[in-house]
């Protein structure tokens, strides 16, 4: 059986990497229950640990191992993968990447991606600012540092299969469904709604409940990895892109119509024996999986602190903290 994989590229420390493998069946895009899987997913080492090539290359041969491993025990056969990262730095010459000129006349917005150079630089006042004991949430460029990783990720991962770069905020764009915030409010959902009007999932109550297991991480980084998933399922001619192929620099997203009309189904995505009031604010832990808060993200602290069992620390403090750092 063929399989398609997304990732949203992320190297928060100790952050699971949203990784999310999908096949299709009647003309559905169903993903595989990866975070119930006996082998959890690489996580991040953080902005300061990226800095370093050899952090990065590290963190690639495990995503490879993770889908390697998952691909020989469900005997399935990876075609496509997904990144939400630029794949190469930009060309030194040039003031933006030729997808993001497009994206730009398009009124897409997104990050420069650096040249090789601009890395350098990059990663040299990284390296001075740590040396420097200075706050690592203050690090330069820290909405950049994760494309390194994304560098990795593509040049260990196209010996699995061939990688595309795809944008989920562009795509989501296109359908009609970025009009705030994926992490605010019922956003994900939204987004995740839209999606399914083209992959056929998710559709039934059982498929809206079952979204938690597809990785683990936010609901907003589950639906960014199945919508990476998505492109890399569709064949070229389902696709177009930002920018120019031949160069190796575009960015993938679906071959639809733009839309502006999308409602999520009245399905109640929660657990029937967990169901409560205020269901638009509902959301399942996403360290447990098992707990739902009422009105996410209220009374988090007091979860991770007593209750939540998807924590590894076991001081009041330290299970807040880890909380906090993987999930807030």
């Amino acid at each position: 059986m063929d399989v398609y994989i997304g990732i949203d590229v992320a190297c928060a420390k100790d952050k699971y990497l949203p990784l999310v493998m999908c096949y299709w069946e009647n003309g559905r895009l169903l993903p595989f229950p990866l975070a119930n899987y006996h082998i959890k997913a690489p996580q991040g080492r953080g902005n300061a640990l990226t800095l370093k090539d050899a952090e990065n290359n590290a963190v690639a041969d495990d995503v490879a191992g993770y889908i390697e491993k998952i691909c020989s025990d469900y005997s399935v056969n990876p075609v496509r993968i997904g990144i939400d990262s630029p794949l190469f730095p930009r060309n030194n010459n040039q003031p933006r990447r030729l997808a993001e000129q497009a994206l730009d006349r398009a009124g897409i917005s997104c990050y420069t991606t650096p040249s090789a150079d601009d890395f350098k630089e990059i990663k040299a006042k990284g390296h001075a600012h740590l040396e420097q004991k200075r706050p690592i949430q203050n690090l330069p460029h820290s909405m950049q540092i994760f494309m390194l990783l994304g560098f990795a990720l593509y040049k260990r991962l196209n010996q699995i299969a061939p990688c595309i770069e795809v944008y989920p905020h562009a795509t989501v764009k296109r359908l009609g469904v970025a009009g705030i915030h994926k992490s605010k409010g019922n956003q994900a959902e939204l987004q995740l709604a839209a999606i399914a009007q083209h992959t056929g999932w998710p559709q039934t109550e059982g498929d809206w409940q079952s979204v938690n297991t597809i990785c683990r991480g936010p609901m907003h980084d589950k639906v960014d990895a199945y919508s990476a998933a998505w492109v890399a399922s569709l064949p070229e001619e389902k696709r177009t892109y930002f920018g120019e192929p031949n160069n190796n620099d575009a960015i993938w997203i679906p071959e639809v119509p733009a839309g502006n009309n999308v409602t999520i189904p009245v399905i109640n995505t929660v657990p029937k024996a967990k169901q409560t009031s205020g269901k638009d604010h509902q959301r399942l832990c996403p360290a447990c999986n098992t707990h739902v808060f009422k009105r996410w993200p209220f009374g988090w602290d007091a979860h991770a602190a007593h209750k939540c069992s998807g924590l590894k620390e076991t001081a009041e403090i330290a299970r807040k903290a880890e909380f906090k750092r993987k999930f807030m």
